[in-house]
């Protein structure tokens, strides 16, 4: 099994600290709120703990971060073609659905009408008879 050689320190260990950016140089001194930590990925923390210089390791994690970056956004440009289709189709077929779907409550709420004013129909003639047939039998 092949190994690598270990990464060699291009800078000294005093050197190790990132160095502060101009636009954090007016908030040192005393009273002055701590400083945020850099925003800088696991690339450069681990080159810098191998002894990189800060500087050469921000700027190897900056190009890697691009190139694949780069890479990314080729191979996702076919998969977000795809993905604007299903969403169109997606739209165009709630909207058929919905039409759809607007159509059939319609129709039924009319059928619902219908049954109900059927049902009232039966209700008031089974009422009628009753009156009619068996009242004048109780007296």
């Amino acid at each position: 099994m092949p190994t690598h050689p270990p990464l060699q320190p291009s800078a000294p260990e005093s050197s190790r600290k990132p160095a502060q950016s101009p636009a954090d140089a007016h908030l040192s001194g005393p009273g002055a709120p701590a400083a945020k930590p850099a925003r800088e990925g696991t690339l450069f923390h681990l080159l810098v703990e191998r002894g990189w210089d800060p500087e050469l390791a921000h700027t190897a994690d900056q190009r890697v971060h691009t190139m694949t970056s780069k890479i990314a956004a080729a191979g996702l440009q076919p998969v977000l073609a795809e993905l604007r289709q299903i969403r169109e189709s997606m739209a165009s077929n709630l909207d058929k659905t919905e039409t759809n779907l607007r159509r059939e409550m319609a129709e039924r709420e009319a059928r619902l009408i219908k049954w109900m004013f059927g049902a009232m129909l039966a209700q008031t003639a089974v009422i009628v008879g009753f009156v009619v047939g068996v009242v004048p039998l109780l007296k």
